[in-house]
């Protein structure tokens, strides 16, 4: 499942040091939505993740658009490191 993570560059700058996002690892299913959480806290990044769709759950309410995982999510890909 393709899903979209809204951050800010505290947070991203975190993501490339450690290599994971912590959890809950929150995401939105379309750009859309996460275009407008973006706009509406502020947070530039839009960064696009694949969620492996036997574990992503969805997050209650957010009109059933946002998704999250329960375990860390390695970037490493992301940003160059194997």
């Amino acid at each position: 499942m393709i899903v979209y993570h809204v951050c800010g560059a505290t947070k991203l700058a975190r993501y490339k040091k450690t290599g994971y996002i912590l959890p809950p690892v929150r995401a939105w299913s379309t750009i859309h939505e996460a275009e407008r959480f973006s706009k509406q806290t502020g947070r530039p990044f839009i960064i696009r993740l694949k969620f492996p769709d036997e574990d992503t759950k969805i997050l209650e309410g957010h009109k059933g658009m946002a998704r999250y995982l329960s375990y860390r999510y390695p970037v490493g890909d992301i940003f160059g490191k194997t």
